[in-house]
């Protein structure tokens, strides 16, 4: 039986490289996107849309003013003013290099993936959600018993 460390991805890293620097990230918390996503409702955008909505328009008008902070948490400075204007300075191709791979180790099943559980989590169990009830005491049974006289030989 596996236990929560066995699938915790504590260790789970990715290095890139920029101008010869290896920046290592990890993915962003649950408390980490929550607290980005406070200070940018913008961010709440990339979620709400449908499938056929512009999904590249609603990316990058959620991250725009969010980029710096996401990649700063994805670098263990979650918070840290300084780390986050250094991201949001890099240029945007850095800035796409670096959030691909944080996307990558926060939503290892995309992200369509996330917010459909986000949307299962919020609305319940879906509309072909099968209902299953079990009784709690035993039942009669229906057929009569066998008498001795009735009943086939059985072998042995």
């Amino acid at each position: 039986m596996a236990d929560l460390l066995d699938i915790a991805p504590a260790t789970a890293v990715d290095v890139v490289k920029i101008d010869g620097h290896r920046i290592v990230l990890r993915g962003v918390s649950v408390n980490a996107i929550a607290s980005i996503v406070a200070r940018f409702p913008a961010l709440k955008s990339i979620a709400t849309g449908s499938s056929s909505d512009d999904f590249m328009g609603r990316m990058i008008a959620g991250c725009g003013a969010a980029i710096g902070p996401i990649i700063a948490a994805a670098c263990g400075h979650l918070g840290e003013e300084q780390y986050e204007q250094r991201a949001a300075a890099l240029l945007p191709e850095q800035q796409l290099k670096l959030l691909r791979a944080i996307f990558g180790l926060t939503f290892p099943n995309g992200i369509g993936s996330f917010v459909e559980e986000l949307t299962g989590l919020i609305s319940g169990p879906s509309e072909g959600a099968k209902v299953v009830k079990v009784r709690l005491r035993k039942s009669p049974s229906i057929s009569p018993p066998s008498s001795d006289a009735g009943s086939r030989p059985t072998m042995q």
